[in-house]
């Protein structure tokens, strides 16, 4: 692969998988404490009378590591490895759609593929296209997210009724 200025291309894809892996490591690491913690605290909170009654300690577990489980490092390194897997997709479509612009312009020289506003074109469209990933990502996270414990527990309780 060419270099670019002194620096491999392979730099660009090395730098965010070495921050997707420690994400997901701390990711990883921080589900295997709550899986730990979690019975624990059943076991406490059961000693102390504390635990909702009609709740089970599998229940208990789950509410806990449905609240308790660090979701932020999962996500971000699951957005970072969408936008990284996502690029070359990205780029290919920016460029079908560029071309497409320069064909309907009747080939002006305002549009041709390395001038300026192609340049620009891509530039900005890579950005939006990265923003957009992030956004979802983003979305995802906070559609997503437990309320609070009380209501957890809440929730585990009902499903058990229902059992």
């Amino acid at each position: 692969m060419p270099t670019i200025y002194g620096l491999s291309p392979y730099w660009f894809f090395l730098i965010p998988t070495l921050i997707i892996g420690f994400y997901g490591l701390r990711a990883f690491l921080g589900y295997r404490s709550v899986a730990r913690d979690a019975s624990a605290d059943y076991r406490y909170r059961k000693e102390n009378n504390t635990v909702p009654a009609g709740l089970s300690e599998a229940g208990y577990i789950a509410a806990f590591r449905r609240f308790h489980n660090p979701r932020g490092p999962l996500y971000v390194a699951l957005t970072l490895a969408a936008i990284l897997l996502l690029t070359p997709v990205a780029m290919l479509i920016i460029q079908f759609l560029l071309e497409q612009l320069y064909q309907v312009t009747g080939r002006s020289r305002v549009f041709e593929p390395g001038y300026l506003v192609w340049g620009f074109s891509i530039f900005f469209m890579m950005i939006a296209s990265w923003a957009l990933i992030a956004y979802l990502g983003a979305r995802r996270f906070y559609r997503r997210a437990p309320g609070t414990f009380a209501q957890e527990l809440e929730k585990e309780i009902e499903k058990e009724d229902k059992i």
